[in-house]
C-alpha cells in the first residue's frame, strides 16, 4: 500500500517534469548553446531519476542517468550539441512520457525497440555522435487525453476549509421554540443551500483549464511536423488566459491537432517559397480564444497560401457534375465549406491541391457532437482561419455586477471602459445611453441618482457605423468586480434576447450576464 502511495505521486511529480522538459528543449532548439537551459534540463532530468532509483525503476533510472551526463557536457561547454542531440533528447522525453504511462515499465513493443536505440545511441561519445549523425524526425504524434489539472493551493485549502463547515452546519441549529422552529429552520436550509453552492463553485473551478495550456500542447507536435515536411512554423496563442471546461478541451483535442496538422503540411509555404512572395520565412498559425455572449469562439489561423478555389471548383465540376452557373450562385462561405463533404475529404489528391489534408469532415462532425459550428474563410496567398463556436459549459469569468431594479445583472469585465455616479436629470447622452429599465419592465429610478457603466466600442467590423458608439448603461447600484462561474441560458432566457447566460457567485448568488451585442443591437434598431 505504502510503495502504491509513492507510485502516484512519481506519476503525478514526473508527468509535470516531462511536460517542463518538452517546452526547455523547444526553447533550446533556437539556442543550442544555452548553457542556463542544459543546465535546468539536467536538474529535472536527475529529479526524475532519484524518484525512478527509490522506487526501484531500474531502466527508467539508467535511461535518465545517460541524458542527463549529456547534458552535463553540453553545460559545461565541455562538447557542442547540433540539432540531432536535441532530437535524441526529444526522443528521451517521450520515451520518459511511455515510462510514466505504465507507472515505471515499458510494455509496448515500439517503445521497447526505441529503448534499445536511444541506449545504444547514448552509450556514444557526444562528439562523436553529433559528427556522425543529421536530425531524424519521427511522425509527430499528438497530444494525449487531457487528464490532469493542475490546482492551486489555495484552492485546495478553501475547499477543504468549505468542506468542514458544512460538516459542522448541522451542529449550528440552535434549540428552537415551537413558533420559532419555521423561520429558524428556514434560515438555516438557506445557509446551507448556499454553502453547497460555493462548494459546488470551487469544485467547478478545479475542471478548468486555461486555453494557453491548451495550446502549449500542440507545440511539439507542430515542432515535428515543421522538421517532417522542411517548414518553419511558429505557433502563438491569443486569450489564453480564458478557462474552459476541461472535459469540452479534451474532445477538441483531436480536431484541433487535424487543423494544426493541415496548417502545417498544406497551408503554409516552404521558406524559400515565402521569401520570393515577400512573406517571412517563418509561418505563422494562431490559436485564438474569446468569448461572444455564451458562446466560446476558438480560432485557428495560418498566413499561408490559402485554399486553391481552382482545384474546389475542378472537383465540383468533375466529381459532383456542377455547372459555372451553379457553382457562381454559391456563397463564399458555402463554396469553402464544400471542403467538409466525407465525399471530398476523401480524395487525397484533391484536397492536398485545395490546401487541406484530409480529415476536415471528420473535424466538422466533431464540433457538431459538441453543440457548435464552424465557419471557413480563406483568402489566396495570405492565409486560412477556421472559425468554430461552441457553448460554454463551464466557464469562469471576470464581470461587473450591478443592481437595476430588483435584478443583479453582470457585465464582463473586458468590457468595460468605466464607471461613474452620475445624476440622471442632467445626464445629456441621448441615442448613446441603453434603457434597461424599459426592456426589463422595471420601474422608473425616483431618486434622479445611479452609476453610468460606459462601455469599450464593440468590434463588429461588417457592422454599419451607427454600432461602432460607446454603449451606456445605467445601473442603481454597483455591486464590485468578481470571478463568476457562467452556464448557458436555459430555453426560456434565451429567448428574451438579453443575456449571454447565469453567473454564479462565489457564495452560491445568482446574477444574470448582459449579451451587449443583442442589446446594443436593440438599442440602435429602436
Amino acid at each position: 500500500m505504502e510503495l502504491e502511495k509513492y507510485r502516484k505521486i512519481f506519476i503525478q511529480e514526473s508527468s509535470r517534469y516531462v511536460e517542463e522538459l518538452d517546452a526547455i528543449l523547444l526553447k533550446l532548439e533556437k539556442n543550442l548553446q544555452d548553457q542556463a537551459l542544459w543546465s535546468e534540463i539536467h536538474g529535472k532530468i536527475h529529479s526524475v531519476k532519484g524518484m525512478a532509483r527509490a522506487l526501484s525503476m531500474m531502466e527508467l533510472s539508467t535511461l535518465c542517468h545517460s541524458m542527463e551526463s549529456w547534458c552535463k557536457l553540453f553545460q559545461e561547454g565541455a562538447k557542442k550539441p547540433n540539432e540531432a542531440v536535441v532530437q535524441l533528447l526529444f526522443d528521451g522525453i517521450d520515451l520518459l512520457k511511455a515510462f510514466v504511462a505504465g507507472k515505471g515499465e515499458i510494455t509496448e513493443p515500439q517503445d521497447l525497440e526505441r529503448l534499445k536505440g536511444l541506449s545504444e545511441n547514448l552509450a556514444k561519445d557526444p562528439e562523436e555522435f553529433v559528427a556522425r549523425t543529421a536530425p531524424e524526425v519521427r511522425p509527430a504524434a499528438g497530444p494525449g487525453k487531457i487528464d490532469r489539472i493542475r490546482v492551486d493551493s489555495a484552492l485546495i485549502e478553501s475547499l477543504l476549509a468549505r468542506s468542514q463547515e458544512i460538516m459542522l452546519l448541522e451542529k449550528t441549529l440552535p434549540p428552537l421554540t415551537q413558533d420559532q422552529i419555521s423561520a429558524g429552520f428556514k434560515n438555516w436550509v438557506n445557509h446551507y443551500i448556499s454553502m453547497l453552492k460555493g462548494l459546488y463553485f470551487q469544485l467547478a473551478q478545479l475542471r478548468l483549464m486555461p486555453v494557453q495550456d491548451f495550446g502549449e500542447l500542440f507545440k511539439k507536435a507542430i515542432r515535428d511536423l515543421a522538421k517532417s515536411y522542411d517548414r518553419e512554423v511558429t505557433l502563438e496563442i491569443v486569450g489564453g488566459e480564458i478557462e474552459v471546461d476541461i472535459g469540452l478541451m479534451d474532445r477538441l483535442r483531436e480536431p484541433f491537432m487535424h487543423l494544426l496538422r493541415n496548417a502545417v503540411a498544406h497551408g503554409i509555404e516552404p521558406p524559400d517559397e515565402r521569401v520570393k512572395a515577400g512573406k517571412l520565412r517563418e509561418g505563422k498559425i494562431v490559436l485564438e480564444a474569446e468569448r461572444q455572449g455564451d458562446q466560446l469562439i476558438l480560432t485557428v489561423r495560418d498566413d499561408g497560401r490559402g485554399l486553391d478555389r481552382k482545384a474546389i471548383r475542378a472537383y465540383l465540376g468533375d466529381k459532383m457534375g456542377m455547372s459555372r452557373e451553379e457553382m457562381a450562385s454559391l456563397g463564399e462561405e458555402q463554396f469553402l465549406d464544400f471542403i467538409c463533404r466525407p465525399d471530398f475529404s476523401s480524395a487525397k489528391e484533391t484536397n492536398q491541391l485545395a490546401g487541406r489534408g484530409i480529415g476536415m469532415n471528420v473535424i466538422a462532425q466533431s464540433v457538431g457532437y459538441l453543440g457548435g459550428t464552424m465557419k471557413i474563410h480563406s483568402e489566396p496567398s495570405k492565409g486560412t482561419q477556421f472559425v468554430i463556436s461552441l457553448p460554454l459549459s463551464l466557464s469562469i469569468i471576470y464581470a461587473v455586477l450591478f443592481r437595476l431594479g430588483k435584478y443583479v445583472l453582470a457585465i464582463p469585465t473586458s468590457h468595460v471602459e468605466g464607471i461613474e455616479k452620475v445624476d440622471l436629470k442632467s445626464l445629456d447622452e441621448a441615442g448613446r445611453l441603453c434603457d434597461l429599465r424599459r426592456l426589463l419592465r422595471i420601474d422608473p429610478d425616483k431618486s434622479g441618482k445611479g452609476h453610468l457603466i460606459r462601455m469599450r466600442q464593440l468590434v463588429n467590423p461588417s457592422a454599419p457605423p451607427s454600432n461602432h458608439k460607446d454603449l451606456g448603461i445605467m445601473a442603481d447600484v454597483i455591486v464590485g468586480n468578481m470571478p463568476l462561474m457562467a452556464i448557458p441560458l436555459g430555453e426560456l432566457l434565451a429567448k428574451t434576447g438579453l443575456f449571454a447566460g447565469v453567473g454564479i457567485m462565489e457564495n452560491g448568488d445568482i446574477s444574470l450576464i448582459l449579451d451587449l451585442e443583442k442589446i446594443q443591437a436593440t438599442r440602435v434598431d429602436s
